[in-house]
């Protein structure tokens, strides 16, 4: 594995670093800070943020089981789950409640509209009702957004399939970032006159319907939406299209390197220690609505050699040097 991204976020870590808080900042009752996870904690990608989040807050002088404890609830993928699971935070009256996603945060803000929210890689908050604007979020939430990837999938794909001339979509249309991401690789398909339909799953029943339809259209290649719902079922969709035979491109880095082809995406760590941030300026006082959402600024390619292979599949070598991480 060929990667400069550790390196890049070891360094940014070690930059962020600040001195720890002095006695007289101290909070004079011990913070607690609750985590509302969608997917399983066991997930490698969640466990190495979960790390980075408390690498950071230690950073910044918030020791676990010391002055400060969190507190982790994970759905496991249930998303029905979420809601009874953020109602226990609140009612366990913890200081702030911090959400990957945009389906946790919809949970923590319909539980409460008091206690922080601290919102992690939430596609479009503005569009799915949880702030007023990216630079006054209004209201008890903040944190960091995503941005829409379909431009980029697009473009992708044509370098991988130079004369792909029909796309799939691969999304949950209860997404708050849907629109934004079919309208942008809609916009990029018509300038590459590429044709593109989309496919939808709300529900694990609805994964069969989806790959029959994705088979009946024959396309090219699949463009594959992130969304913690479909993260959860990963094995399902890499099962479909290595039996399929079907080039695949994700936004989200950490599926390319549990088995899809190409991925580009932001680098969600970042996320976490921006997220530290937030706590930290929420403890001395400051107030969500006051604090303006931020967006990522860093991102990654990540190429998985060993899935074109199976493929058969080459990948051009203007793609590899521009690779941030390639697996062999």
């Amino acid at each position: 594995m060929i990667t400069r991204r550790g390196v890049l976020l070891a360094g940014s870590l070690g930059l962020l670093v600040a001195p720890r808080l002095s006695r007289g900042q101290r909070q004079s009752k011990t913070p607690r800070i609750g985590i509302l996870w969608f997917s399983s904690m066991d997930t490698p990608s969640n466990a190495r943020n979960r790390t980075v989040f408390s690498q950071r807050l230690a950073a910044l002088g918030y020791v676990e089981g010391k002055n400060i404890v969190t507190e982790d609830r994970s759905a496991e993928g249930h998303t029905e789950r979420l809601g009874e699971l953020a109602r226990g935070l609140v009612a366990s009256k913890v200081n702030i409640i911090v959400t990957p996603g945009v389906t946790a945060s919809r949970a923590a803000r319909q539980a409460t509209s008091t206690i922080p929210i601290v919102m992690l890689h939430a596609g479009d908050p503005v569009g799915a009702g949880l702030i007023a604007s990216l630079a006054r979020p209004g209201g008890n939430v903040t944190g960091t957004t995503n941005l829409s990837y379909g431009v980029k999938q697009v473009e992708l794909v044509r370098e991988l399939v130079p004369r792909a001339a029909k796309l799939v979509i691969l999304l949950n249309p209860s997404n708050a970032n849907v629109h934004k991401f079919v309208t942008d690789a809609m916009e990029a398909g018509r300038k590459f006159n590429v044709s593109i339909s989309v496919a939808e799953v709300a529900r694990t029943e609805d994964f069969p319907n989806a790959f029959s339809m994705i088979r009946d259209t024959r396309p090219d290649a699949l463009l594959v939406m992130g969304d913690p719902f479909i993260g959860e079922h990963r094995a399902e969709v890499f099962a479909f299209v290595a039996n399929a035979r079907l080039p695949a491109s994700y936004d989200v880095p950490d599926l390319s390197r549990a088995g899809g082809l190409v991925a580009y995406g932001p680098l969600l760590a970042e996320h976490y220690v921006m997220a530290a941030g937030y706590v930290d300026k929420i403890l001395k006082g400051a107030k969500p609505a006051d604090l303006p959402v931020e967006q990522p600024t860093r991102f990654e390619l990540v190429i998985n050699l060993k899935t074109a292979k199976a493929l058969g599949l080459t990948i051009p070598q203007s793609l590899l040097v521009r690779a941030d991480e390639v697996i062999q």
